[in-house]
């Protein structure tokens, strides 16, 4: 399976798939979607990209002007993937991948490293309320950073946490992109910088 790079400048690129039940890649529509809504928040921008899976959305970010990639992911066969596109794509200077588990990779970064974190748990899975709680308690966001989890739309992951707050919670089909920014900020710098259409 492959799929295309759908902005930037690397727009029509293809990558590789791996064949594994839990990769399950965001769809062109919704990428795009997402980074129509993010706009200028992505150039330059240090995108972590948690459950990378593919790594699709992480060369997405970097594609439209992001300047560093973290990706993390536990499944070795997707690590050596999404080592594989990022040579091919000719981002290997800017993509970091950690091989590990989620909850130990948070554990491990520095605070205050990223502008926008990207996480894409399994489906009607806890960890979509734990990784809010997890970047406020190790605070991994910089100031004026976003937080966006990809969720069941039948889901709430609204955080049990004063360090971060939900900013909004956007459907898409089945599925929904909720947006979460630090407490101490207020929502019109943000929303400022979000592309509301």
């Amino acid at each position: 399976m492959t799929m295309k790079i759908t902005g930037g400048e690397s727009c029509g690129r293809i990558i590789d798939i791996p064949s594994h039940p839990g990769v399950r890649p965001t769809g062109s529509k919704m990428r795009e979607a997402l980074f129509n809504i993010l706009g200028k928040l992505v150039e330059n921008a240090h995108f972590l990209d948690l459950f990378a899976g593919s790594g699709l959305m992480g060369f997405e970010a970097l594609s439209r002007g992001a300047s560093f990639l973290t990706a993390v992911e536990k499944n070795i066969a997707c690590v050596e993937a999404i080592r594989a596109s990022a040579e091919k794509l000719g981002y290997e200077k800017k993509t970091k991948v950690i091989h590990t588990d989620f909850r130990k990779a948070m554990k491990s970064l520095n605070a205050d490293q990223f502008n926008i974190i990207f996480a894409d748990p399994p489906y009607m899975s806890d960890h979509c309320k734990l990784v809010p709680k997890m970047v406020a308690e190790f605070k991994l966001l910089k100031t004026k950073g976003i937080l966006v989890v990809e969720h069941s739309k039948d889901m709430s992951v609204e955080p049990e946490t004063k360090e971060l707050r939900l900013l909004e919670c956007r459907p898409y089909g089945q599925s929904a992109f909720s947006f979460f920014i630090e407490n101490k900020i207020s929502p019109d710098k943000t929303e400022s910088k979000i592309n509301r259409t």
